[in-house]
């Protein structure tokens, strides 16, 4: 595994990767595997899923993953650069900011005759689908695994609705607790998200990661990026979908509160040759936290029968 922060549309960018480091040359791998985290982006939180599919691939397929622009600043040397800030820098942040982002990746890093199997999570799957409408870059994608996709009526969901309607009216008293929070010595941080951690039962080996949310600058950004979700993600791009089905995969979880399931019933009845499945395994919306290795294996299989199917 490698991991650095390159300058990425003026902003560094936390990259990590398994098998070939994105300005190594792939020799004769005409393959590659792409990762487009959730919200908030940090990659650090993929490392034991992207792991699992690099291993379930036998290590012959290079594995990347690339964070959100603004979500995850190094703490430390040699990676530590300037983030522009929020303000006069918000085409930076927004969702069109993201995508832009994302394509400036793949035309810097991937070279023309490589193919993608494309990974989405959460808005990483709308992302994921407007990367198909963007002819460079969709010539490229073999294949598109949308995991609990967030790609319609996200401020109708559950998780949407109190986000809107009890989150944000009270959103400056949490900044407010950010940057006290943030005044805090880092061992009392730790220990403070430590403790969160073993009442959620989440993986220690986060902690380093989950400590980066104490940073009020990466929170803003992770905020903006979700307010324009709720503004922007609204209908179900039907277009693109029928024009691209036969490179899609959709994952839903069964009880998801921000693409609820009834979201997957009216795609299946609106594409019912859709390639759509409903999680029968009760996988958190967040799986990376609690069910990586699980959804790794997963999406590693997944890839490899569609390398058959493809020969």
């Amino acid at each position: 595994m490698q991991e650095s922060y390159p300058i990425i549309r003026k902003v560094p960018t936390h990259i990590i990767t398994w098998g070939k480091w994105i300005e190594e040359s792939l020799g004769d791998c005409k393959e590659i595997v792409i990762c487009i985290t959730g919200n908030p982006g940090l990659p650090g939180f993929y490392t034991k899923f992207l792991s699992t599919v690099y291993e379930c691939l036998n290590k012959e397929i290079p594995v990347w993953v690339i964070g959100h622009a603004g979500h995850d600043e190094a703490s430390e040397s040699p990676y530590k650069k300037p983030v522009p800030p929020m303000k006069s820098n918000e085409n930076l942040y927004d969702l069109k900011g993201q995508l832009q982002h994302k394509i400036e990746f793949i035309r810097k890093y991937v070279p023309h005759d490589v193919k993608i199997h494309l990974i989405g999570h959460s808005i990483g799957c709308y992302l994921a689908l407007e990367l198909l409408k963007t002819a460079e870059v969709s010539e490229r994608i073999q294949y598109c695994y949308l995991l609990f996709p967030t790609i319609e009526r996200m401020a109708e969901s559950i998780n949407g609705f109190i986000l809107m309607k009890m989150v944000k009216p009270i959103y400056f008293c949490i900044r407010w607790f950010y940057q006290l929070f943030a005044l805090l010595p880092n061992i009392v941080k730790i220990w403070l998200i430590y403790v969160y951690f073993l009442f959620t039962r989440t993986p220690k080996y986060y902690l380093g990661t989950a400590l980066k949310y104490t940073n009020p600058a990466v929170m803003d950004k992770v905020w903006f990026l979700a307010m324009d979700e709720m503004n922007l993600v609204r209908e179900l791009d039907h277009e693109t979908i029928a024009i691209n089905n036969h490179r899609l995969k959709f994952y839903y979880g069964a009880s998801d509160g921000w693409a609820p399931s009834k979201y997957y019933h009216e795609l299946k009845h609106k594409f019912q040759d859709v390639n759509a499945e409903l999680c029968t395994r009760n996988i958190d919306h967040a799986f990376v936290l609690r069910s990586a290795d699980i959804m790794g294996f997963m999406v590693g299989e997944w890839i490899l029968k569609q390398r058959v199917i493809l020969q």
